[in-house]
C-alpha cells in the first residue's frame, strides 16, 4: 500500500517544462526603424495611431521596425497618457535637433531618421521603405528572448561589417501592442483609443566595436504588462552620427 502511495505521490507531482525560446536573425537587407510619436491629450493623433497599427504585416520586423513613443507635452490640457514619459519627449526634441527642426509635433512619423510629413500616403511610405532598402546594412543582429522568473531575459548577438563604421551602439526596446483606452476628458473625450507597438523600455545594451559581440539584459515586467503582446526590438546604430545600421525585431514566445 505504501509503494502504491509512493508511486501515486510520483505521478501527481508537477513537470518541470522548459521555458519557451525563440530566436530571430537579421538578413541581408538593412532594416529602418519608423517612429511614431503621438499623444492620447492630442485630439489630430487617432488617425495616427490606427494607420501605425496597420503598417503592413510583411514589413513588420523585416524591413520595418515599428516603434511607438508617446510624449507627454499634451498632458496639461485635460488628460493625463498613461503610456507617455518625459523621456520619450526629450527623445523626440533630439531627433528634430539633429534634423535641423525647430520644433516638434505630434502626430510626428520619423522614418530612418527624418521626418515623414506625408505618412497617409501609401506612395510616401513605398519611396520612403525603398530608398532606405537601398542602403546596405552596416551590421548583423541574432537575438534570443525566453521568460524567466525574473522577468524577460534578451540575448543579442551583434557584428559590425567591414567597411562601415568602428563604433556602435546597440540599443533594445521592449514593445506591447493592442493596448486599449477610454478615454475621460480632454480633447478626445468620449474617444476609445488603441495602441500598438509602445515603448514601454528603451535602453542602451553597450557597444560593439567589430566582430560578434554577446550582450543580455533582463527586462522586468510589470503586473499590467500581456506577456503576449510583448516584443523587443534591437537596432545598432552608429555612435558618432546615430544612424541606424541594422534592425530587428522579435515577439516573444507564448509557447
Amino acid at each position: 500500500m505504501k509503494r502504491c502511495l509512493f508511486l501515486l505521490a510520483c505521478f501527481s507531482m508537477p513537470l518541470s517544462v522548459p521555458a519557451a525560446e525563440c530566436t530571430a536573425h537579421s538578413g541581408p537587407a538593412r532594416a529602418a526603424i519608423l517612429e511614431l510619436y503621438t499623444s492620447e491629450g492630442c485630439s489630430s493623433c487617432p488617425p495616427a495611431d490606427r494607420w501605425f497599427s496597420r503598417v503592413e504585416a510583411p514589413a513588420v520586423g523585416a524591413s520595418v521596425v515599428p516603434l511607438a513613443f508617446h510624449v507627454a507635452y499634451w498632458d496639461y490640457i485635460g488628460w493625463k497618457d498613461r503610456f507617455a514619459s518625459p523621456v520619450w519627449t526629450e527623445r523626440q526634441r533630439d531627433a528634430m535637433l539633429r534634423s535641423g527642426s525647430a520644433f516638434v509635433y505630434t502626430p510626428q512619423v520619423i522614418f530612418d531618421g527624418r521626418d515623414l510629413r506625408d505618412w497617409s500616403s501609401a506612395q510616401a511610405l513605398r519611396s520612403a521603405l525603398s530608398a532606405a532598402a537601398a542602403k546596405p546594412a552596416g551590421g548583423t543582429i541574432g537575438m534570443r528572448l525566453s521568460r524567466s522568473p525574473s522577468g524577460l531575459e534578451v540575448s543579442v548577438d551583434a557584428a559590425l561589417l567591414p567597411g562601415r563604421v568602428r563604433d556602435a551602439t546597440l540599443v533594445a526596446a521592449l514593445t506591447e501592442s493592442r493596448l486599449a483606452t477610454s478615454v475621460r476628458a480632454g480633447e478626445n473625450k468620449g474617444a476609445s483609443l488603441t495602441h500598438d507597438h509602445v515603448v514601454r523600455v528603451l535602453e542602451p545594451l553597450g557597444h560593439v566595436t567589430g566582430s560578434t559581440t554577446t550582450l543580455a539584459r533582463t527586462f522586468a515586467i510589470a503586473p499590467d504588462w500581456k506577456m503576449a503582446d510583448l516584443a523587443v526590438s534591437a537596432w545598432l546604430q552608429d555612435s558618432a552620427s546615430g544612424e541606424v545600421l541594422q534592425a530587428l525585431r522579435l515577439e516573444v514566445c507564448t509557447k
